[in-house]
């Protein structure tokens, strides 16, 4: 798993991985906080395999539910992911 930015947290769904992120949720929670020291305040973003961007809720370390992004975030994440490992296709 790689990250775009420190106080934002994008993850891309594997594409031939077991799991999707959708399909586990908090264990990726789970390990970004073990590779970072903790979420602290941090959001985390996933890209779906559709390409869309979606926020996963998180409270004290536990995944809580998705959050849909805006339009302007979708427009936001996109233009960061081009050109990194995002649009690489790396999961």
């Amino acid at each position: 798993m790689r990250f775009l930015e420190d106080f934002v947290r994008i993850v891309a769904d594997p594409q031939n991985g077991p799991r999707s992120v959708t399909n586990d949720a908090q264990g990726v929670i789970d390990r970004i906080a073990a590779d970072i020291g903790g979420l602290g305040m941090r959001r985390v973003f996933y890209r779906d395999s559709a390409g869309r961007f979606d926020e996963l809720r998180v409270e004290a370390g536990e995944f809580k539910g998705f959050a849909p992004c805006t339009d302007h975030q979708q427009e936001a994440f996109t233009s960061w992911s081009q050109g990194s490992a995002l649009s690489e296709g790396w999961g």
